[in-house]
């Protein structure tokens, strides 16, 4: 018999937390890699093409950082995390 989609979800999915525990994983690694890149920042040359190109990607981990922390969210509504 298909589930009632107007209850709310079972009290713990496993397959929910393990995507939780993964997206968490990642976004720490994402954090390590930003703190990596800011300290080789430091060490560039401001105006330097490579320290252009460093911050750009910095950027776009930091873009990567709030979408993961966006799905984190959206595990812990849907799983009551």
């Amino acid at each position: 018999m298909p589930e009632d989609p107007l209850l709310p979800p079972p009290a713990h999915t496993p397959g929910l937390e393990d995507l939780h525990a993964g997206l968490h994983d990642v976004l720490r690694l994402i954090e390590i890699e930003h703190a990596l890149l800011r300290g080789r920042l430091e060490s560039l040359k401001a105006d330097s093409e490579g320290a252009r190109l460093l911050e750009g990607v910095m950027v776009l981990g930091a873009v990567l950082q709030q979408r993961m922390a966006g799905l984190l969210q959206i595990c812990r509504d849907i799983g009551g995390l």
